[in-house]
């Protein structure tokens, strides 16, 4: 339990913080229901083991300082852009996406989030989340190796 810092009634500082809490969730909720269809989204794999939870997105093509990654709430999100590759003559066929890419994810309450790490080699982002006995919900920036 958080120590009571005396400015207020216990309380109010209680409900201050889960009032906050609240408001991060209805921020990540909110910034899901503006993807649509058309929006990139990178192919991801999570997987579990005793200790951590992995997840890998498919970025292949990208710089690490064009990759965003932070953690709000119970939810990782992911942003990234990708410009599109200047060509001399014209495209023929066009399958590889560029622009803005997006995901958010939720990952379990149980995350250590002041131990996340995360490691971006041969076009594939690796986010490890260490497993903790406790709930817990921060609000984070990672940085991308």
């Amino acid at each position: 339990m958080p120590n009571y810092s005396g400015n207020k009634p216990y309380h109010l500082e209680i409900f201050s913080r889960q009032a906050e809490e609240i408001r991060s969730l209805l921020h990540v909720l909110e910034m899901r229901d503006r993807l649509d269809d058309t929006e990139n989204r990178p192919l991801m794999d999570m997987y579990e083991s005793a200790d951590e939870v992995i997840l890998e997105f498919d970025l292949p093509g990208f710089r690490p300082e064009d990759i965003s990654l932070r953690v709000s709430g119970v939810s990782l999100i992911l942003e990234a852009q990708k410009p599109r590759e200047q060509v001399e003559g014209c495209f023929v066929c066009v399958e590889r996406a560029f622009g803005q890419f997006n995901h958010v994810i939720q990952i379990p309450g149980t995350i250590d989030y002041r131990s996340i790490t995360a490691e971006y080699r041969l076009g594939v982002l690796r986010v490890v989340c260490p497993k903790t006995g406790d709930v817990q919900v921060p609000i984070k920036e990672i940085t991308i190796e």
